[in-house]
């Protein structure tokens, strides 16, 4: 890829995830120049002083006019946007999202964009629990695993320089349905913060006050509980029937392991359901 792939990117959300991918195309000179939108003035100033970005704006309109387009706000508002931004796209120009819900987006966009803008749908594996500019990092995603749902109305060159601009970063490209995304990543990472948040809810339930003696097992097993409430509800919303699915075989775990504590004599029933869940997640080291 040469450098300055792209004239201008609109990063649409400066935060973690937005300014992080403003940073490392800073670095690789992917870009020439990175405009940032947003809803607080104060803030994108903030951004550019730290030089996050080149340039910002208030105004769709203006931000519409890149290039590339960057979708990182959370998953609700994409659609007001594409509607907002969609008559003032340039012919031929490219929009992207970092959204981790991937069939609602697929739809919503190819439904909404103009049939001469090209959408392609990524979902790079790579955040924090920390929110905001001022964790971004240009490495966030050197390492991390880019997951991209092309459909039969993706732009085959569109696609083509998304995937070598993810692959310049630093990141492994793979490429799968937005269904199979959504069935996936419904397992491996919404439900998770879902336990997560009850985890902590259970304290707040029977004491707050307790949360003091929490230990590193709850503060590493509850850290995704910092996540944005925002960015989670919609996540939870889009990706109901999923996350529905994934939470019965779940409750059926809890309903188990309860019956296997409740009985007497069931020592190495226990065991054995500890040893299980061991050998599984020592698979991921």
């Amino acid at each position: 890829m040469s450098e300055e792939e792209f004239k201008s990117v609109s990063i649409i959300g400066v935060g973690l995830i937005g300014g992080s991918l403003a940073l490392a195309l800073k670095e690789k000179k992917i870009v020439s120049r990175i405009i940032g939108y947003g809803r607080d003035e104060g803030r994108l100033k903030e951004a550019l002083k730290l030089g996050i970005i080149d340039d910002f704006t208030i105004s769709l309109k203006d931000a519409a006019l890149s290039e590339l387009i960057v979708l990182a706000t959370p998953l609700g508002i994409f659609e007001k946007i594409a509607k907002e931004i969609s008559p003032f796209l340039k012919v031929d120009s490219i929009v992207i999202d970092v959204g981790s819900v991937k069939k609602y987006v697929v739809d919503t966009m190819e439904n909404i964009l103009p049939k001469q803008v090209h959408f392609v749908a990524t979902h790079p594996i790579a955040g924090s629990d920390k929110t905001g500019y001022e964790h971004a990092r240009s490495d966030l995603f050197k390492g991390a695993r880019i997951i991209i749902t092309p459909t039969e109305k993706t732009n085959k060159t569109a696609l083509d320089k998304i995937t070598k601009m993810w692959q310049k970063l630093g990141s492994s490209v793979e490429y799968m349905s937005a269904e199979e995304h959504d069935k996936i990543y419904a397992l491996m990472s919404h439900l998770p913060h879902l336990i997560s948040f009850c985890l902590v809810n259970t304290v707040e339930e029977i004491d707050k006050n307790l949360i003091k003696y929490a230990g590193s097992g709850f503060k590493d097993t509850t850290r995704i509980a910092k996540s944005s409430p925002d960015v989670w509800k919609d996540i939870f919303l889009m990706n109901r029937d999923n996350i529905l699915k994934m939470l019965f075989v779940f409750i059926d775990k809890i309903e188990e392991i309860k019956q296997l504590i409740s009985q007497d004599y069931s020592e190495n029933k226990i065991i054995e359901f500890i040893m299980k869940a061991k050998k599984l997640r020592e698979e991921i080291d």
